[in-house]
Formats: structure tokens, C-alpha cells, sequence
């Protein structure tokens, strides 16, 4: 009986020694929809985006994230397909929340997916073109919305991991003045590229 405390001590120190954590840094690239209006629409060119995280195990197989990024497009409304009005550059910062399932977090290779929220606050938009229309700056609602990712990691050391991840956010803000607001067909898809520490 004397062993017992020491097997219970045990039991209960195996789920402690599971949990981890790991920080990273991302970098890439971002794309967002095209909002058509009536005779023309409205375009944002492929983007980059950049971004942190941190992510808490609570076993090899389930883990909590919080990230932030920082996604810039410039814009353009089309007509016939043809560039004819520049409307300036869209400023996105997503802050994401999701809850991960991996595959096996203690293998050199780990491959996951998630799901979960995430608020966008978005700048407002302005350019020459909607000052000489007399348009001025136009904002752009910040507002929540639903993420999803897929992605793995190669831990090539111990604690140092390279990553690459997809991830969708739907977003579809409004914009303009009420009365003649348009909402943007935005949800972005953003493709990174990160380096993993883990501790």
C-alpha cells in the first residue's frame, strides 16, 4: 500500500507532461472574393499576409489556438473585366480562435485541422479616384465570423518546427453608406508558411 501515493502522483502527472505549447511566426499569402455589382465589380488583387500564434496542447491529439494576422489587398473596381477605378488598399486583421485536432503531436510529423472563430477588423478604404469622385474614404464593418484550417508541421529539431497551414475565414462586410451599402464577398483564404517553437 505504501507504493499507492506514488501511483496516483503518477496517474496525475501523466496528463500534465502531455500538455505543450508552441509559438510561431507566419508569412504568405492571401486571396479574397469578388464582389459583383450591378455593370461592374468590385476586385481585391491577390494579397500578403502576415501572422502569430499560440497554441496550448492539452494532449498529442487536441490543442487550442489563438493567432492574429495582418492581411493587406489593393483594390480596383472593374468594368467588363478591365481595371477602370482604383479604390485604395483594404487593411484586414483577423483574430482567430479555433480548437485543433492532430494527428500525433510527439511525431517528427504532425498533420491537423481546426475549426472555430474569428473577428476581422478591417480599415477603411480610400484612393485619388473616390476623392476626385467625391466619394471620400469609405469604411468597411468589422464584424465575427467562422474559420476553418488544415496544415502540418516537420519538427527537423526538438523544439524548432516548420509549418504550413490553409485557412478560410468567412467574412462578408458591408461597406458605404447606409441606404447604398454593398456587402463584400470577401472570406479570405490565406496560405502560410511558419516556423514552430515549441516549450
Amino acid at each position: 500500500m505504501r507504493g499507492a501515493p506514488v501511483v496516483v502522483l503518477a496517474l496525475i502527472a501523466l496528463p500534465l507532461f502531455a500538455q505543450s505549447n508552441d509559438v510561431a511566426v507566419w508569412v504568405g499569402t492571401s486571396r479574397v472574393g469578388t464582389t459583383a455589382t450591378s455593370g461592374s465589380d468590385i476586385h481585391f488583387d491577390n494579397g500578403h499576409s502576415y501572422g502569430v500564434s499560440f497554441t496550448h496542447f492539452f494532449s498529442h491529439h487536441y490543442a487550442a489556438e489563438i493567432a492574429a494576422f495582418d492581411l493587406r489587398h489593393d483594390g480596383v473596381i472593374r468594368v467588363g473585366g478591365v481595371s477602370a477605378f482604383d479604390i485604395g488598399r483594404l487593411q484586414m486583421t483577423p483574430i482567430v480562435a479555433t480548437l485543433q485536432w492532430h494527428a500525433e503531436h510527439a511525431h517528427r510529423f504532425d498533420p491537423y485541422l481546426g475549426g472555430g472563430l474569428a473577428y476581422v477588423r478591417s480599415s477603411s478604404i480610400h484612393s485619388a479616384d473616390l476623392d476626385n469622385a467625391g466619394i471620400g474614404r469609405v469604411s468597411v464593418k468589422s464584424r465575427i465570423g467562422w474559420t476553418a484550417l488544415v496544415g502540418g508541421s516537420y519538427a527537423f529539431t526538438k523544439p524548432l518546427a516548420v509549418a504550413v497551414k490553409a485557412r478560410y475565414i468567412g467574412y462578408e462586410p458591408t461597406s458605404g453608406p447606409s441606404g447604398s451599402s454593398v456587402r463584400l464577398q470577401l472570406s479570405p483564404l490565406i496560405y502560410s508558411l511558419g516556423l514552430r517553437f515549441r516549450f
